[in-house]
């Protein structure tokens, strides 16, 4: 009966911490952005399929159908592969740790960034592997920053980050 117990406690508990670790990785990410910490930054962040994802996002915004003025605004071929370049190019030199960083200490005016937890619109799992995280934007009423992490050896990782519609379509509006 004891020996019952012992191990319906243990499996409770490894299912619990199990289902916790997205919360605790999101949290520690967060620590890290806050402390400037670029190495635990890149460790919880796969930056190739971050990059892969948002250079996608940006083409499709400023390529594909979108709404507002954007719709009738549409590329020729060779205009829109030359956009789809520049946003390549761009995604590439900015999106990197360092200037993640120092965007999240801009935005947050030399304040401790506020917990993650308490911004979180959404939260769940996808698969036993994947987790998927909306959190409210809070400059913006229009859009949330999504993510979805990975578990990859034991540890969960950034895969991919969706940007709000209406940061694509200012940035295309630049272009």
């Amino acid at each position: 009966m004891r020996a019952r117990l012992f191990i319906s406690l243990a499996v409770l508990g490894i299912v619990l911490g199990y289902m916790a670790s997205p919360y605790v990785a999101l949290c520690r990410l967060a620590a890290s952005l806050d402390r400037g910490d670029r190495f635990a930054v890149e460790r919880d962040v796969d930056w190739a399929a971050v990059k892969a994802g948002l250079k996608q996002d940006i083409a499709d915004g400023i390529i594909g159908p979108t709404s507002g003025a954007l719709a009738s605004n549409a590329l020729p071929p060779f205009g829109a592969s030359f956009a789809s370049g520049l946003a390549e190019t761009a995604v590439e030199h900015e999106v990197t740790p360092q200037n993640i960083i120092a965007v999240m200490r801009q935005m947050q005016g030399g304040e401790a960034m506020p917990n993650p937890l308490t911004m979180l619109e959404h939260a769940f799992f996808e698969t036993p592997t994947s987790f998927l995280v909306s959190i409210r934007n809070t400059d913006e009423d229009d859009g949330h920053l999504r993510l979805r992490m990975v578990l990859q050896e034991g540890h969960w990782r950034v895969v991919r980050a969706w940007i709000p519609q209406s940061l694509i379509e200012r940035a295309a509006q630049r272009t």
